[in-house]
């Protein structure tokens, strides 16, 4: 009998999409929404404030905020004068503090967390309180300084609370630190208490900037061994190495498509009283050395409570021999950086996790979006969709290597034809793959492009089109995470501090490219000044970079060192002189310092890492880019084309997204593309139309418009407002939703006027 080979591996890997595609509806069973995959509905019970200002002496005032302080134990308490509500840390009368050691009991009064290191690398923490520190106060008019002086550990640390309007500022200059021989310093926090709650003693939640946005709602003491803790814009590649077990914490395999989420703005809150009182705390200096942790009830006390870490020092792997083994060592040299963390009180209908993200959107516009001439005139003459298609990629073949053409110049221009007929009017194509050897065999130094989709003058002919038939084009590049066929291993690889090249390893070894390399931070951010520049010559008009806006990782070669506060500064450069080129830039997934270069940003996270921990996603980030940056969703046909997906697309007003190609999937299994499940155009035809379609008649009303607020009505069920007058809601449940004027079918949507005006109604 003869076997057909290609028959039997199409088969495989269609048995492969069905069940990729079974997981995802057996999630997707109607109760979905009582995940912590979405948001559940708000308690509005009253709070009342258990602290005083008594024994505090007040340092500064505003015309919404009063400062206060203890001089003999450098705690802080925050009094807002529209609300009466007083902010503290604990209270010295109540069991959780009992239950503290004596230690702790010094840190939870304490204005300044510190973590230190032994000679021998073993951390330990002291707080300003504590019994043998030596405290120095200093008043200002603005608020007020302290120097802290831990005499037995030979370190000695300055720092300052002042009042700017409705702001606590807490700020700590690099200057400002003085070490002995003994002990070196580790990290910092400012005020680790403040805020924090006893187990459920009221309704509120702690927010978290991890994915788009996550709730630790406030419970009694849990069983949880593991807290939140997450580097702000990711790991630092350059000290971390990457073969040790990542921050999960737990055993889950990395072969993934989709990784897990990071922590991309420099942000977190706390509510005590959902719109009655909330706190919102900003990283204005130091961001790129700092982690945002935040503890429930139950892990090392019986207090919820948040803030920020500043780090100084981290240990790290030291190899001792060629086969990755090693021992954990200090950095000698602290991070030279000042740290500064801004706080804002919110009160009444403000006190949310949608007031915090309006307050950092208009807060910190030109920081985020840039000058106010870059942030207007986003509004689309429609919903645009956004099509991937992978051009090429390296191939095994029975002797060496060759390119497989997966989808040429020509058929993308059929596949813009095609969906252009289907109604889809604003399209915009990103090709991945065009250059020579395509995805994962390009040589990232040059300018290249693939002759088998047709070479240059094929993607010159597919931009001009492009402008003939109102349709964008997008190259995609990633210049930053390669194998080690795109990169000189020896020349072009960033190197960290145990002087071992930056690099990260899928658990499946019997992949054939399991290790991706991490590319020299200045030779990736020339290669992209260049192509920008060669580009934009050839006729180009739009550049879409991978990994590069939201890997942030120094290099430290001996001799050579580029610590991560300057790589930040070369990427920022770059990314500006990218876009002066005359090319509009797109960024995939980028931490919030890239968003200012950025004309729309692809791959935003819809989950957050889904600890057990965190009770609810809330899509903050998408709220803070609503009205100023085009966002999308993640390949939808990746894992996100459930109904709860495409109803949760809709109520985050998030822009549609897909990966593609010409080819079927057995045509790719001898590339490193082998694990995409389903990407044939011919296949997702329809179902991309059907989708674009319905996201098209929910969004179109409110393109371009900021959300200005955001309810849950009751489980399942979901108000969003836009400023131009508009609302959407949503029905994640199987049963009609009937209430105030909003009608809605089950699994559905509907987008109406605020005076209850019908415009547009989506069902299955």
């Amino acid at each position: 009998m003869r076997v057909n080979l290609g028959t039997i591996t199409k088969t495989v890997l269609f048995l492969m999409y069905l069940l990729a595609v079974s997981s995802v509806f057996s999630r997707d069973t109607g109760s979905d929404y009582l995940s912590n995959r979405f948001t559940k509905p708000e308690v509005y019970s009253q709070v009342t404030s258990k602290f005083d200002t008594q024994d505090y002496f007040k340092v500064a005032e505003s015309e919404s905020v009063e400062l206060w302080v203890n001089r003999e134990t450098s705690s802080i308490r925050v009094a807002d004068r529209t609300t009466g509500y007083v902010w503290g840390d604990v209270l010295e009368s109540e069991r959780a503090y009992r239950n503290l050691n004596e230690s702790w009991k010094a840190i939870a009064r304490s204005a300044l967390l510190i973590e230190y290191y032994n000679e021998r690398g073993i951390l330990a923490v002291r707080g300003s309180a504590d019994r043998l520190a030596k405290r120095s106060f200093f008043e200002a008019t603005d608020g007020a300084a302290f120097r802290v002086d831990f005499e037995d550990l030979g370190i000695s640390i300055g720092f300052s609370v002042r009042l700017e309007d409705s702001c606590v500022v807490f700020r700590l200059n690099s200057a400002d630190i003085s070490e002995g021989s003994r002990f070196s310093l580790g990290s910092i926090v400012f005020a680790p208490f403040f805020a924090s709650t006893v187990e459920d003693e009221i309704d509120g939640y702690i927010f978290i900037p991890d994915g788009p946005g996550a709730l630790m709602r406030f419970s009694g003491a849990s069983n949880y061994s593991n807290w939140f803790e997450k580097r702000v814009y990711g790991k630092d590649y350059g000290i971390e190495n990457l073969t040790i077990p990542n921050d999960l914490r737990a055993g889950r395999p990395n072969d993934f498509l989709r990784e897990e989420p990071t922590v991309m703005m420099p942000v977190y809150g706390v509510v005590h009283g959902v719109r009655q009182n909330a706190l919102f705390g900003v990283i204005t200096s130091g961001a790129e050395y700092s982690s945002v942790f935040a503890y429930q009830a139950g892990v090392l006390s019986d207090y919820n409570r948040a803030g920020v870490k500043f780090i100084f020092r981290q240990r790290y792997l030291q190899p001792t021999s060629r086969s990755g083994a090693g021992v954990q060592v200090v950095q000698r040299e602290k991070n030279d950086f000042d740290a500064e963390l801004r706080v804002f009180f919110l009160a009444g209908r403000e006190a949310d996790y949608v007031g915090m993200a309006k307050l950092y959107r208009t807060e910190f516009s030109e920081e985020l979006f840039g000058p106010s001439r870059e942030s207007e005139g986003q509004r689309e003459s429609g919903l645009p969709l956004a099509i991937s298609v992978i051009a090429s990629d390296i191939e095994k073949r029975l002797i060496g290597y060759g390119t497989r053409s997966i989808t040429t110049a020509r058929e993308a221009k059929e596949i813009v034809r095609v969906l252009q007929e289907s109604k889809v009017d604003t399209v915009k194509l990103f090709v991945e793959g065009w250059q020579k050897d395509g995805v994962h065999g390009s040589n990232i130094s040059k300018l290249s492009f693939e002759n088998a989709i047709g070479g240059k003058n094929a993607l010159i002919d597919l931009a001009r089109d492009s402008l003939d038939k109102g349709y964008e084009l997008f190259l995609v590049d990633n210049v930053t995470k390669v194998s080690e066929r795109q990169i000189n291993v020896n020349r072009e690889v960033g190197i960290n501090l145990s002087q071992s090249s930056i690099f990260e390893e899928r658990d499946n070894k019997d992949l054939w490219l399991y290790r991706f390399y991490y590319s020299n931070i200045k030779l990736a951010s020339r290669y992209i000044q260049e192509k920008a520049v060669g580009l934009a010559e050839l006729g180009f008009s739009n550049l879409a970079l991978k990994e590069y806006g939201s890997r942030l990782y120094g290099d430290m070669a001996f001799g050579k060192e580029l610590p991560r506060s300057k790589a930040l500064e070369v990427i920022e450069e770059t990314l500006g002189l990218a876009r002066d080129s005359g090319l509009d830039i797109f960024l995939f997934s980028p931490n919030s310092y890239a968003w200012r270069y950025a004309g729309g940003v692809m791959g935003a996270p819809v989950n957050n890492s889904q600890y057990l921990f965190q009770t609810d996603t809330v899509p903050f980030l998408q709220i803070v880019l609503s009205g100023v940056r085009e966002h999308y969703t993640p390949y939808m046909n990746n894992s996100f084309f459930a109904r709860s997906d495409v109803l949760k697309a809709i109520e985050y007003g998030a822009y549609p997204s897909f990966i593609v190609t010409w080819v079927d999937n057995y045509v790719i299994r001898d590339t490193p593309l082998w694990d995409y499940p389903s990407t044939k155009f011919e296949d997702w035809h329809e179902e991309i139309v059907r989708i674009y379609l319905e996201m098209k008649e929910a969004l179109d009303p409110v393109i371009g418009w900021r959300i200005v607020d955001r309810e849950v009505l009751e489980a399942g069920i979901v108000r969003v407002d836009y400023e131009n007058g508009r609302s959407i809601a949503v029905n994640y449940t199987e049963t009609r939703y009937e209430s105030e004027g909003i009608d809605i079918a089950p699994r559905s949507w509907k987008s109406f006027e605020r005076d209850n005006a019908d415009y547009g109604v989506g069902g299955l």
